[in-house]
């Protein structure tokens, strides 16, 4: 059968339609409204698809008064409805037999235009902060799918908890021949910024979200705990590759050894492999809000491929790939005292770090890199 693939973010940002391209020969396009495409029919992926700001029709639409629990493009029910309704003839111009979709957006539209629909499901968008809640549209949609690929073990098993059986876990992982840390001399990074290669170097490489107002990624939490670590060592240094408002906050925080990294226009830019190869303790925060919660995180497979040492928070997510005392070490979550003494216990045992981190390697090339994972694809989409 032949598939296409539907972005609705863009993939420059969030690679996955790259990995069909590459084990599968599936063509990406963005997911558009007929009306759209009419009045640019030439549109390309170079642009960028901002879900967040879709707003026209979420605020028209009458049910909000009753019902108010977005999907990830905002809108509710019969705004998607309509939404899909407009996806639709574009849709069917598409010569594929089936389409993938990036989360549920598009497979109503793609049923109406007589095409299997496979959801590549990121993440579980939730209405709330507290407890996973879908959007009512969603669910029938996921429903619906011909087939869910799964980016996490934690969101594969929850889904077939309640009733969907055609699910299969299919992770991000990472193209090695196009993201190796190893590659790349640490020097580089270490010569630019100037940071001296004694002092203890912890990374923090991600973004900060905010939802309802509250950091979800666990980013302020850090902040809290490298503070704390400062105080009882002087040889560390936090390096943050991230929005400058999380420098601000460390700036308000005091701490004190804080180097900024902008963010590279790509994501394997060879300053970043060097940061990541430079790395002797590499950060990966969470919070309970279940869209990171249940998440197998990006940015833990590119911490797996420099083969330094992760400390993550323990989630359900993370504990689908990572092992305490193995491949990472684990620290419980939303705690800041927590995240601190896990950062100290690291700093003070060198031997631990090289294991975790060279365990966490060679995971990652047994089972999560993208040749692996295309073979799977390749088989679940025949």
């Amino acid at each position: 059968m032949k598939y296409s693939y539907l972005a609705i973010l863009n993939p420059n940002f969030y690679p996955r339609p790259y990995f069909f391209l590459k084990c599968c020969g599936v063509p990406t396009y963005y997911l558009r409204t007929f009306i759209g495409y009419w009045k640019n029919p030439q549109k390309t992926l170079g642009g960028r698809v901002d879900t967040q700001r879709n707003t026209a029709a979420s605020s028209g639409d009458l049910l909000r008064v009753v019902y108010n629990c977005p999907r990830q493009n905002r809108t509710l029910l019969l705004d998607s409805f309509i939404y899909e309704l407009l996806y639709a003839p574009y849709i069917s111009k598409i010569r594929s037999n089936g389409v993938i979709v990036m989360n549920p957006h598009g497979v109503y539209a793609a049923k109406i235009a007589g095409k299997k629909a496979i959801v590549d499901l990121m993440d579980l968008w939730s209405c709330r902060l507290d407890a996973l809640q879908l959007n009512v549209f969603d669910f029938r949609m996921l429903r619906k799918a011909d087939l869910i690929l799964a980016w996490s073990k934690a969101i594969a098993a929850l889904l077939r908890s309640i009733g969907l059986r055609r699910v299969e876990y299919l992770p991000y992982g990472i193209d090695l021949k196009d993201f190796d840390p190893l590659v790349v001399s640490p020097q580089i990074f270490l010569d630019k910024y100037k940071i001296d290669s004694a002092i203890v170097r912890i990374v923090y490489s991600g973004g900060m979200w905010k939802v309802s107002g509250k950091d979800v990624l666990g980013v302020e939490k850090l902040l809290r705990a490298f503070k704390r670590v400062e105080e009882k060592r002087r040889d560390v240094v936090l390096i943050l590759q991230t929005s400058g408002e999380v420098v601000e906050l460390a700036k308000s925080v005091g701490i004190r050894s804080v180097v900024y990294v902008k963010r590279t226009q790509k994501p394997n830019d060879p300053l970043r492999l060097s940061m990541l190869r430079s790395a002797d303790v590499l950060v990966l925060t969470a919070s309970k809000y279940p869209a990171v919660y249940l998440a197998e995180r990006t940015t833990m497979f590119q911490f797996m491929s420099s083969g330094n040492a992760i400390l993550a928070e323990d989630t359900p997510g993370v504990r689908g790939v990572l092992r305490h005392g193995e491949t990472a070490y684990l620290v419980p979550v939303d705690s800041s005292e927590k995240l601190a003494e896990g950062i100290i216990e690291l700093i003070k045992d060198d031997a631990l770090r090289r294991y975790i981190g060279r365990k966490a390697r060679d995971l990652l090339e047994r089972e999560y890199t993208w040749d692996v994972l295309g073979e799977k694809a390749r088989r679940l989409l025949i």
